[in-house]
C-alpha cells in the first residue's frame, strides 16, 4: 500500500511539473507577443530619433525648453531698407536704394521648423520682381535657414559717377527699374554652447532663456546670385539729362555665380528681467565664387587676361572671393504661452566678377506678437 501511494504521489508531481512548464511557456509567449505589440512603429522611432538629435539635453538652470508646447503662431510687421552698389573703379559707380517697404505676414512653427511669408501692403499678391520667401529650422544645437529673394523695378538713384564725372546731382532720387537682383541662399550653422545658450529663445520663441549666456557659432552656406543691369537704359537717362553721348556697350549687363562659404561668429542672450531677453548675434562669412559670366570688357581684354598669370592672381580676390556679415538684435518678452518683441537685422554682402564689385546691404526691422500652444 505504501508503495502504491508513493507511485501515485510521484505521478501527481510529474503532472504538476508538466502543467507548470506549459503555463510558463504560455506566459513567455504572452510576454513575447506583448513586446511585439508594444514595439513602436518606424514613424514613431524616426520621430524619437529626430527629437533626440534636434532637442538634446540642456541645462535647465539656463534654458526652459517648454516641452508642453509643440506649436507656435505669430503675426509679424516688418520694414525693409536696402542699399545696392555697383563699382567698376574709375569707369563706373552707381548706388541705388528702393523705397522703404512695409510688409505683414503670418508665421507658423512646429517646435523646430519655422515658415513664413511677408506680404507687401501695397501689393497683396506675389510679385515676381519683388518677392521674399523664408523658412527656418531651429534646434538646440544647429539651425537651417532658407532664403529666396527677387528684387527689381523699385530702385531710386542716390549716386552715379561715370569716367570721373559725378552725375549724382542731376539724377538724385530718379527712379530706375533697370537693376534686378536675385539671391537663393541655404545656410547651416552649429551652436557650440547649446546647453546654456538658446538660439531658439531669441529667434523662434520656442524656448526661454532663464540665465544670460553666449556661444560661438560656426556654419557653412551655399548661395546662387543673379544680378542684371540695363546699361542702355541708364546711358539714355544720362545722355538725355546731360546732353552727352555715353556708351555702355563695353559693360556686360549680367552677373551669375554660385557661392560656397564658411561662417563664424558669436551670439549672446542677456536676461535682464524675468521673462525678458535682449540678444545679439554677429557672424561673418568668407566664400569662394564659381562664375557663370564673362569677366572682361572687350575680347582683347579677355585674351590679355587669359595670357597674363600675374593679372589673374591680382584679380583673384575681385573675381572669386565673397564676403558677407550679419548682425541680429532682439528684445522680447516671453512668459511661455504668449510672447511679443522686436528684432533688427542687418546683412552686408560683397562679391565681384573681375569687372565690377557688387555691394549689397539689407536692413530689416520686425515687430511681432504670437503664442505657443
Amino acid at each position: 500500500m505504501l508503495a502504491v501511494s508513493s507511485a501515485l504521489m510521484a505521478q501527481e508531481e510529474a503532472v504538476v511539473d508538466v502543467l507548470d512548464s506549459v503555463g510558463t511557456a504560455n506566459e513567455g509567449d504572452s510576454l513575447s507577443l506583448s513586446k511585439r505589440e508594444k514595439k513602436p512603429s518606424w514613424f514613431k522611432r524616426a520621430y524619437l530619433f529626430a527629437d533626440r538629435v534636434l532637442s538634446p539635453p540642456r541645462d535647465t538652470n539656463y534654458v526652459d525648453t517648454q516641452d508642453n508646447y509643440n506649436w507656435c503662431a505669430e503675426v509679424q510687421l516688418s520694414a525693409r531698407f536696402e542699399q545696392f552698389q555697383l563699382d567698376a573703379g574709375n569707369d563706373f559707380n552707381i548706388r541705388v536704394t528702393p523705397k522703404w517697404r512695409t510688409r505683414i505676414g503670418p508665421f507658423f512653427g512646429w517646435r523646430f521648423a519655422f515658415l513664413g511669408y511677408n506680404i507687401d501692403l501695397k501689393s497683396v499678391f506675389m510679385n515676381g520682381d519683388d518677392t521674399d520667401l523664408s523658412a527656418s529650422v531651429y534646434s538646440a544645437a544647429f539651425g537651417l535657414d532658407l532664403f529666396y529673394r527677387r528684387v527689381g523695378g523699385n530702385y531710386n538713384i542716390r549716386n552715379l559717377t561715370i569716367k570721373g564725372t559725378d552725375y549724382s546731382g542731376l539724377l538724385q532720387d530718379q527712379p530706375f527699374d533697370g537693376i534686378k537682383v536675385g539671391m537663393t541662399r541655404v545656410s547651416f550653422y552649429y551652436v557650440t554652447n547649446y546647453k546654456h545658450f538658446s538660439h531658439q529663445a531669441a529667434y523662434s520663441q520656442s524656448n526661454r532663456q532663464l540665465r544670460s549666456a553666449g556661444s560661438p557659432i560656426l556654419g557653412i552656406s551655399y548661395a546662387h546670385n543673379r544680378m542684371s543691369v540695363d546699361w542702355k537704359k541708364l546711358a539714355n537717362m544720362v545722355n538725355e539729362i546731360n546732353n552727352t553721348d555715353y556708351d555702355t556697350n563695353a559693360l556686360y549687363g549680367k552677373q551669375i555665380n554660385d557661392e560656397f562659404s564658411f561662417t563664424g561668429g558669436y551670439g549672446y542672450n542677456w536676461v535682464f528681467a524675468k521673462n525678458w531677453l535682449a540678444g545679439a548675434e554677429l557672424t561673418g562669412s568668407l566664400g569662394y565664387l564659381l562664375q557663370h559670366t564673362a569677366t572682361g570688357t572687350k575680347d582683347e581684354d579677355m585674351e590679355d587676361e587669359q595670357s597674363n598669370f600675374i593679372k589673374k592672381f591680382e584679380n583673384f580676390g575681385k573675381k572669386n572671393i565673397a564676403f558677407n556679415g550679419t548682425l541680429r538684435m532682439v528684445v522680447l518678452y516671453n512668459n511661455g504661452p504668449w510672447f511679443f518683441g522686436t528684432q533688427g537685422y542687418v546683412f552686408y554682402y560683397q562679391y565681384g566678377n573681375g569687372l565690377m564689385m557688387t555691394r549689397n546691404m539689407l536692413g530689416s526691422l520686425y515687430l511681432y506678437v504670437g503664442f505657443n500652444f
